[in-house]
């Protein structure tokens, strides 16, 4: 959410608790269970791919991205130790059978949404051979933060590195992340090194720190974001002023960088649940594009750019260099 949007928001938190709770999430958990080293306890089902075969606009042959890999995925739920006193919750998602050490991707949720609202994405990731650590904030009040947030984001690859179950290879990590997750994921991997590659899913800047330009220049990850301008007027409902927006995330972004518009889409539309009382509060568009058409558009984009750039698959840039029906791509 925009800047101007925020505080406002305050009158609205009663709606809050409603948030990504109609989502149930077998992979949601809270901040008591106890950190472990260890693989995840659950196996996940196989989810539907959300129509994502359906999404046309793409020529280059062989598995589309937007569809499930091969691997099985098994979960569990962690409290990752933050800065300070800070805890971290998170659900680990860990792909099974496959090559290792694994590309690491962490995801940070939207502006007060649960992480249960980003666990399709997550197991999607993982069935593509990614470890993927899906968190809440550890500090979820309207004026946290954000440069913590970002450095929780730090501590969590830490902790994720020290898991010798995960795996985990510290020269392939990525950060992923929606609307104000975008924004922490960005910051995140300004200030972390180990951070090679970025997907900003409707990313929005904020206060508490700016990110946009400040701390971009000196960024050396490779970045993509795809949004929409449905949510770029001002006022309350302008959950993603065009200021604040992913054009102005990639307007600032170093080579390599890719921007994808999705027209007539509409900031609540990466959510797994746009339908929570909180998502309503955005602009929705007069000709909206089907939710699952976004979630197909964003997982084809987030495991191709995250393979293209961590492990060097070469057969993904014929899936990148293809926009779907509805998109612009921009690239540089």
């Amino acid at each position: 959410m925009g800047r101007a949007s925020v505080a406002s928001l305050a009158t609205f938190a009663a709606l809050l608790v409603a948030c990504g709770s109609s989502s149930t999430n077998p992979g949601a958990g809270d901040a008591s269970h106890p950190a472990i080293d260890g693989a995840p306890s659950r196996v996940d089902a196989t989810t539907a791919n959300d129509g994502a075969s359906a999404v046309d606009g793409a020529s280059p042959t062989g598995l589309d991205p937007a569809a499930e890999g091969s691997a099985t995925v098994t979960s569990g739920d962690v409290s990752i130790p933050g800065t300070g006193s800070a805890v971290v919750p998170a659900t680990v998602y860990q792909p099974a059978p496959g090559a290792a050490p694994r590309p690491l991707v962490v995801i940070s949720p939207g502006f007060q949404m649960e992480r249960a609202q980003y666990a399709s994405y997550a197991h999607h990731l993982a069935t593509w051979g990614f470890v993927v650590v899906l968190t809440d904030y550890a500090d979820k009040g309207f004026f946290a933060d954000h440069q913590a947030m970002a450095n929780n984001v730090g501590k969590v690859i830490d902790w994720a590195i020290g898991q010798h179950s995960l795996d985990v290879d510290a020269a392939k990590i990525a950060t992923v992340g929606h609307s104000l997750g975008g924004d922490i994921s960005v910051l995140a991997a300004a200030d972390d090194t180990r951070v090679k590659a970025v997907v900003g899913w409707d990313p929005v800047d904020a206060t508490s720190p700016s990110v946009v330009p400040e701390h971009m220049t000196h960024m050396t990850a490779a970045i993509a974001v795809v949004g929409e301008t449905t949510d770029g007027g001002s006022g309350f409902s302008a959950c993603a002023p065009t200021a604040e927006n992913y054009a102005a995330f990639y307007a600032a972004s170093p080579t390599p960088a890719l921007q994808l518009t999705v027209a007539n889409a509409s900031h609540m539309n990466w959510v797994d649940d746009p339908t929570c009382a909180f998502c309503t509060l955005c602009t929705a568009a007069a000709n909206p594009v089907d939710p699952l058409t976004v979630h197909a558009i964003t997982r084809r984009l987030t495991v191709a750019w995250l393979r293209k750039h961590l492990l060097a698959d070469a057969t993904m840039d014929a899936w990148l260099a293809a926009a779907p029906s509805g998109t612009t791509l921009v690239t540089k």
